[in-house]
């Protein structure tokens, strides 16, 4: 089945992203186990559209290294079959202010698409560990902050994911690519360019 996704990242003073998809579900996913694979999808788009820009916790400014999904889906209706994801940038996702504000933010979305609200912590998952700055290469996560001389530069053909060179590019090809030839549109609002490069 085809379909359109649409993911809308937010950051701090409501900077945001707007990703447009053309996404395919294999005809082999059986209706009891669709959820499960939207997801599995949701995951699989995480490590694109955290590492898209310079971001900030979108609720205190400090840098994001955390993020949290609420996923739409509309796969049931047949004239135009397609998912919502709002990616919300935060600083981290262990119950502090900014969690509490990301969480309560979500719950008005849900509410306002006609979904119940998350359960507590369903849709993260918390790494005891420090997480990667989302400013920061999406492989080697090394972060032009650090080293003054690196410059993050987009992936050529999808425009959305950042790395600091053609080795890390290379690398992270396997992985990156499905979500590469997918990407229809990027909308930037309210970036200043040198935030979006």
């Amino acid at each position: 089945m085809e379909f359109a996704t649409d993911i809308l990242v937010y950051g701090f003073e409501r900077r945001h992203l707007k990703v447009t998809l053309k996404s395919v579900m294999p005809s082999t996913v059986h209706v009891n186990n669709m959820q499960s694979w939207i997801v599995q999808f949701a995951r699989d788009l995480a490590t694109d559209t955290k590492h898209s820009g310079k971001w900030l916790c979108a609720h205190c400014g400090k840098p994001a290294r955390e993020t949290q999904f609420d996923i739409m889906s509309y796969l049931h209706l047949e004239s135009r079959p397609h998912l919502t994801i709002y990616v919300t940038q935060v600083c981290e996702a262990k119950d502090g202010p900014c969690d509490r504000a990301a969480k309560a933010e979500s719950d008005v979305w849900r509410r306002q698409a006609g979904f119940p609200p998350n359960p507590p912590n369903s849709t993260r998952n918390i790494n005891p560990m420090v997480q990667p700055l989302s400013r920061s290469c999406a492989l080697c996560h090394r972060d032009p902050s650090e080293a003054p001389e690196m410059k993050l530069k987009r992936c050529s053909r999808c425009r959305l994911t950042r790395y600091c060179g053609v080795e890390c590019q290379k690398a992270d090809y396997n992985r990156h690519r499905r979500i590469c030839k997918s990407v229809v549109s990027l909308e930037y609002d309210k970036w200043a360019v040198e935030d979006r490069d």
